[in-house]
């Protein structure tokens, strides 16, 4: 089973990247906690090979969180999970863009 973490700055992409791993045949899930990592990871072997390809995209910006992703990541390696992490930035011009955009506020 393979794993690709997907995280980054916010406006950076991280969902439209979920996007085009969906395309190209992983099942995403979208704004996972670090903490549900683990247990996720557990779901996906208990399913006898229904899941192969996995992009978990996660949203680690406080010192907390990347604590949490290390401990998550951590599990992953105990269960024998094979994962790559995928940062994803953007100039800053590029997400104020993007803010003006989507209009939505960003943290």
């Amino acid at each position: 089973m393979e794993f690709l973490i997907v995280t980054g700055l916010s406006g950076a992409g991280k969902t439209q990247a979920a996007h085009f791993l969906e395309d190209l045949g992983y099942y995403c899930v979208d704004n996972m906690p670090s903490a549900l990592l683990q247990p996720f990871a557990e779901f996906c072997i208990a399913s006898q090979g229904r899941f192969t390809k996995v992009a978990l995209v996660t949203d680690v910006r406080a010192h907390e969180s990347f604590e949490q992703l290390f401990r998550a990541l951590d599990s992953l390696r105990a269960l024998d999970c094979t994962f790559r992490i995928l940062f994803l930035e953007a100039p800053e011009s590029t997400l104020v863009r993007r803010y003006k955009e989507t209009r939505r506020r960003h943290p």
